[in-house]
């Protein structure tokens, strides 16, 4: 083959990059790592600058004051109001046979209260259930 190309990139092909020296290997790692002693008086100065921080700022607010405890609800009372029951006009299923739908309404409401602080909490919950009663018709 005498293609000028070809030979060009053979030769390309076959070159192998060397190795670098000592001296390479050693600049870079100096470059790369931060003097030791450099560090160190980072360390200290950004520590003590935080110790004096912490003390100025703990002067300034003086000392917290004692965290209230969490309240303690206890239950002081539980109703649930009488049914309400309302039975509607029967429908035609799908299958052809009748049903009843019944729905059905109440309300609960329980009380909370902590003792210490009187305060309360009320959880009213109106609910509601409709179903279907099957009818047989003869």
């Amino acid at each position: 083959m005498t293609d000028p190309d070809h030979d060009l990139t053979s030769a390309l092909a076959s070159l192998r990059p060397r190795p670098p020296g000592p001296a390479v290997t050693a600049a870079l790692a100096r470059e790369l790592d931060p003097p030791a002693a450099r560090r160190g008086v980072i360390l200290a100065w950004s520590t003590g600058l935080a110790a004096a921080a912490a003390l100025v700022l703990g002067l300034y607010l003086g000392v917290a004051p004692a965290e209230a405890p969490a309240p303690s609800y206890q239950l002081v009372r539980a109703e649930q109001s009488p049914a309400n029951v309302e039975v509607l006009r029967p429908v035609r299923l799908d299958d052809g046979s009748f049903a009843r739908p019944v729905r059905v309404r109440w309300d609960s409401t329980t009380q909370w209260e902590d003792p210490r602080s009187r305060t309360r909490f009320i959880n009213f919950r109106p609910n509601e259930t409709t179903t279907l009663l099957p009818l047989e018709t003869y």
